[in-house]
């Protein structure tokens, strides 16, 4: 075979290679100086804020927010320190796949055990943001899950796997390196949904939400501090070499009009009151007379401010139940949590109905008419209407103070044109009808002429005349006591607030609010002549069930149609105590009650409790009149240690009913106590044997009893009763709630006080 010929190559081929090969070189190391250049100079910036981004952590410190205080330092509402446990998806690259998804797994197994998580959501979010260094897998941890977290720590995930060579080797992580724990913030309301409406809540962020937590968030929102660390190149988790902190500043404190104790009085009085008359929603505000303050205010139905999504209302869940459309259902709870969520006190508008009868009053005797002497035939017309008393028959000649015990419709109407569209105008907007009250709480009802009230130049004799007994336009719960308010404060309209000072994290005082008079709109003496009329009927008109032995209290009741919903209506009541010597404002509206839904049997009999309550906690000395001392309850003797033969025929003397309980001679207890007040004639058990046991009874149910008849059960129950209402009108009462649940065990000789109300001659006009 001839051998292949063998190719030279010239130099000149070398040298052309060499040359190419050369200037290869060359472009590639100007791309490397020009990178450089780039990465070290053009771009030095950015580069850099990319290695510290993976060099240095950056963590929020949270800030704790401000509590917030009643006026005499009670805490309604407090952050404390709870846990925050995150993970750190990109560590669970760093091992082989087969460990980083055995890891994933073990990780969310157990994280969602301790904390009680969904275990695929946090699995896809691991998965999903693996680039990231931190994800949080739950907020707002107690200690008992945190100190789980701690332990699982601290605990390896192991897992054979193959090694280099092939052979099984066991691989080992703790769960450290996955999982971390930081320190969280978490509001608390320590008297669950006490002043719920009022104080709003906190969201997932811990930002305010309805409430003085809205209203004042910037002032309770404190500066979250930082810390800065750095990490090791491989991510390891070790020893830091760089830290810095900057401490976080916590929010300002907030301290509040609210009483807690009157509070409490009113929300009790509203769960009742919603209970009783099934309605849709009752709210009411106790203020300080002379500041404007608020001392209480509430709405019912409310919510827990520590779990304020959950609806725990029984009838809107029941409603919930019977929903089965899933999208009708969603939307049902949206509206239900809305509903529970609403200050109804000062976001609600409705038609006064009666209670603004104060307000045409006071313009009338402050423009100087004759009011003493006004006639009513059971009805009168205005134009082409026809306006009716509710006493069809007429009341006839009434003076001052029976127009409005009375409640007449066609006395106010008659009031009405007497004083004409200008000059009622002119009080409608001095009382503050047409401007919102100011009050530092937010979506508080806004009035719109021509929408909650007629337009002054376009308002007819027909609307002055349904305008002067409260109908055809609407205000709000706050608009209508601020109104009332300066009728007990010698004519002076003050602006309501509920937020008394603010203090810094040391309880130091930044600012202080003061009370402000916003005008005089009508003189003292008109101030003391409309009280005059609204004692009278508390104590003989439509308010009777406002009426409290001792105390002087002034009040009207209002009873109005609901221009939205035919059939349904709103019952108020709105009264200032006491009369002689004005300390409270009080104004309870009940939203379509059910049964009995006049403002007299509905709103007064609640007002009354909450002014009792209150007046008694504040210390304000009873005055009682004759009628009221002959029914006045009596101390209970101390009989401990006495001679029990001795103790029966003391008793007799001073008419109680006395029963020894035991062989022995010496009393050496009693109940009821010393000290402790029951009726004139009332029952006393005294044991004189250590080993006695309690004499218990059943006690009865007196709903719907009248008084005589309820004293009478009492006594044969070997039971003391203490009347609540109207003593003085006691033949018309009937009870119709207890203190002591009906069929409760209780000792015998315990008092129960039982609540009484009147249904004849409280009907509004």
């Amino acid at each position: 075979m001839a051998q292949k010929k063998r190719t030279r190559i010239t130099r000149k081929e070398i040298n052309t290679r060499s040359i190419v090969v050369l200037l290869v070189l060359t472009f590639l190391f100007l791309i490397n100086v020009g990178s450089l250049v780039n990465v070290q100079l053009i771009k030095n910036d950015t580069f850099k804020t990319y290695a510290e981004k993976n060099q240095l952590e950056d963590k929020a410190i949270s800030a704790r927010r401000g509590t917030i205080y009643d006026c005499n330092m009670n805490v309604l509402a407090q952050s404390a320190s709870v846990w925050r446990v995150y993970v750190n998806p990109n560590n669970f690259t760093l091992n082989s796949d087969e460990f980083n998804t055995y890891a994933i797994e073990c990780v969310c197994q157990n994280l969602s055990q301790i904390l009680e998580i969904d275990k695929d959501a946090l699995k896809e979010k691991i998965t999903k943001y693996k680039d990231l260094k931190y994800i949080v897998a739950k907020g707002k941890v107690e200690k008992t899950q945190k100190d789980k977290v701690s332990e699982l720590l601290t605990t390896p995930i192991t897992m054979t796997v193959k090694n280099s060579k092939g052979k099984d080797e066991e691989k080992s992580v703790y769960y450290s390196y996955y999982i971390g724990i930081e320190s969280d913030i978490k509001r608390y309301y320590p008297d669950g949904n006490l002043a719920s409406t009022l104080l709003g809540f906190t969201g997932s962020e811990d930002e305010g939400r309805y409430g003085i937590e809205f209203a004042y968030d910037n002032v309770l929102t404190g500066t979250d501090g930082r810390m800065i660390y750095s990490n090791s190149a491989m991510n390891k988790n070790t020893a830091l070499e760089f830290e810095s902190t900057y401490d976080a500043v916590p929010g300002s404190n907030i301290v509040l009009t609210i009483d807690e104790t009157i509070q409490r009085y009113l929300d009790d009085a509203l769960e009742q009151c919603y209970i009783d008359s099934y309605c849709e929603t009752c709210y009411g505000i106790v203020m300080d007379v002379k500041t404007g303050a608020i001392l209480a205010m509430s709405a019912k139905n409310d919510y827990d401010p520590n779990s304020p999504s959950e609806i725990k209302d029984e009838r809107l869940l029941k409603n919930l139940i019977e929903i089965k459309d899933a999208k009708e259902r969603e939307n049902y709870e949206v509206e239900a949590r809305a509903q529970q969520w609403s200050n109804n006190a000062i976001s609600d508008v409705y038609e006064p109905g009666s209670v603004f009868k104060l307000i045409t009053l006071s313009a009338a005797i402050e423009e100087g008419e004759q009011l003493e002497s006004l006639v009513c035939g059971g009805h009168i017309q205005i134009e082409d209407r026809l306006y009716y008393c509710h006493n069809r028959g007429g009341c006839g000649n009434e003076t001052l103070n029976q127009g409005l015990a009375n409640s007449c419709n066609p006395y106010y109407i008659t009031m009405g044109q007497r004083l004409g569209i200008n000059r009622f105008n002119k009080y409608f907007e001095a009382f503050g009808f047409t401007e919102k009250t100011g009050i530092d709480l937010p979506a508080e009802a806004n009035p719109v002429a021509g929408v909650t009230y007629h337009k002054f130049d376009e308002m007819s004799r027909v609307n002055l005349a349904s305008s002067s007994f409260g109908q055809s336009f609407a205000v709000t719960a706050i608009q209508m006591l601020t109104a009332v308010n300066a009728i007990g404060n010698g004519g002076k309209l003050m602006q309501p607030y509920v937020v008394a000072k603010t203090l810094d994290s040391n309880n130091n005082v930044i600012s202080k609010t003061t009370p402000v008079v916003k005008r005089q709109v009508i003189s003292e003496s008109t101030s003391k002549r409309v009280l005059e009329a609204m004692v009278e009927t508390v104590k003989t008109g439509t308010a009777k069930n406002a009426y409290v032995a001792g105390y002087n209290v002034a009040g009207k009741t209002g009873t109005s149609d609901k221009l939205t919903k035919k059939g349904q209506c709103i019952a108020s009541f709105a009264g200032i105590a006491p009369a002689d010597n004005p300390e409270i404002s009080i104004i309870i509206v009940v939203d379509e009650p059910q049964g009995a839904v006049g403002g007299g049997a509905v709103a007064a009999p609640v007002a009354a409790e909450v002014i009792e309550n209150t007046l008694t906690y504040l210390n304000f000395k009873r005055n009682y009149n004759n009628d009221e001392l002959a029914k006045q309850n009596i101390a209970v003797p101390n009989f401990v240690g006495s001679d029990a033969s001795s103790v029966l025929s003391s008793a007799n003397e001073s008419g109680l009913t006395i029963k020894v309980i035991g062989e022995g001679k010496t009393v050496i207890s009693q109940c009821p106590a010393y000290g402790q007040f029951i009726p004139q004639g009332g029952i006393v058990a005294v044991y004189t044997q250590e080993d006695s046991d309690k004499y218990m009874i059943t006690v009865p149910d007196f709903t719907g009893m009248t008084v005589a008849t309820a004293t009478t059960t009492a006594a044969q129950y070997g039971l003391n009763i203490k009347i609540s209402g109207n003593s003085l009108q006691s033949a018309g009462l009937t009870a119709y709630r207890q203190s002591i649940e009906k069929n409760t065990k209780t000792e015998y000789g315990s008092t129960v006080t039982v609540y009484f109300k009147t249904n004849t001659g409280i009907t509004d006009g």
